[in-house]
């Protein structure tokens, strides 16, 4: 099973949601080393992550190369169709609460929820179009995962179709990443690309 996971706060943000990020990447690697194989899409990838996953023979990189290098945070969200399609992807999730645009109907998508109002607080500008994509992203995904029982009644308010919602999450925090969230993700995407 190929999945595609829009992976900037993995390949760099040294946060809690980058630390997030990465520990159900390589809970999924390591331990579904036949079944499973992962693309990593990022604008850029941060000195620090570069060599994070070459030990792993099932996880590739992706980062924009030629023209698309001058405006990288557009080809995540507006070129990355054509990659899918050509690489044969089944399953993309957007880590970070975000799709790319106009994203075929033959992938299936994910995005999992940390809060309706949980990033980008920093200016008005910011926080307007990281809604409007967050919004986009929960309108277009097959499956939006609320990372606590809260985030669900979150998403619900915000008219999110709950027969969409799934909680998948940890009681002592959004960030805490367990063997069976792992397991839980997997099965997820199993069901996802039809191999259940």
């Amino acid at each position: 099973m190929l999945v595609g996971f829009e992976a900037n706060n993995v390949l760099r943000n040294g946060s809690e949601l980058g630390d997030w990020g990465r520990s159900l990447i390589d809970g999924l690697a390591g331990r579904y080393v036949s079944g499973f194989r992962a693309l990593l899409f990022s604008t850029r990838i941060k000195s620090v992550y570069r060599t994070r996953y070459t030990s792993y023979a099932n996880v590739s990189t992706y980062v924009p190369d030629g023209m698309a290098r001058l405006l990288p945070s557009a080809w995540v969200r507006y070129r990355l169709n054509p990659v899918l399609k050509g690489e044969r992807v089944k399953v993309f999730h957007g880590l970070n609460e975000e799709l790319p645009y106009g994203i075929g109907r033959d992938v299936k998508t994910v995005v999992t929820c940390f809060g309706v109002d949980f990033h980008h607080k920093t200016s008005f500008i910011d926080s307007f179009f990281w809604r409007r994509r967050m919004r986009y992203a929960f309108r277009a995904s097959d499956v939006v995962v609320a990372v606590s029982e809260e985030v669900r009644r979150q998403l619900v308010a915000e008219g999110v179709n709950e027969q969409k919602i799934v909680v998948i999450g940890h009681p002592d925090g959004p960030y805490k990443m367990t063997d069976e969230m792992v397991s839980q993700y997997y099965s997820l995407y199993r069901t996802l690309a039809g191999e259940v």
